[in-house]
């Protein structure tokens, strides 16, 4: 499975946690350029210029949340059109259906289980991309 040209942004504010995507990526999506933006911010405005294939974001920041964050992706027409998957430590069914209320098209809980993330990022890719 080749995906040349697919980018893909992850917010997050956690190295851990992007060292585990840097990984991630390196492992499974070898093909497949992972951005990084460290702040809601800062990962709108790559958003803006870069036009990614998919947004994983976490959703818990210092200043402006991943929430606010779905909003301004979504009112914006630059970046509207945009997939943004959630990736929160906010497990509860509540916080998930707030999420997907939110727009999020997914919610993933951390810990991140690597074999079914990449697995469901595989297909998304596969099923986008044909």
């Amino acid at each position: 499975m080749e995906h040349k040209n697919i980018k893909i942004l992850y917010i997050e504010d956690d190295g851990v946690n992007m060292l585990l995507m840097r990984h991630l990526f390196k492992k499974k999506l070898p093909a497949v350029e992972l951005l990084e933006a460290s702040t809601i911010q800062e990962g709108i405005g790559m958003a803006i210029k870069v036009q990614p294939f998919l947004i994983l974001s976490d959703i818990h920041f210092l200043g402006m949340n991943g929430f606010e964050g779905i909003s301004q992706l979504k009112a914006d027409p630059r970046t509207s059109m945009i997939p943004v998957w959630a990736i929160s430590a906010f497990v509860l069914e509540e916080d998930i259906r707030k999420g997907k209320n939110a727009g999020f098209e997914q919610y993933i809980t951390k810990p991140i289980h690597i074999g079914r993330f990449s697995k469901l990022l595989e297909a998304y890719i596969e099923q986008k991309t044909s």
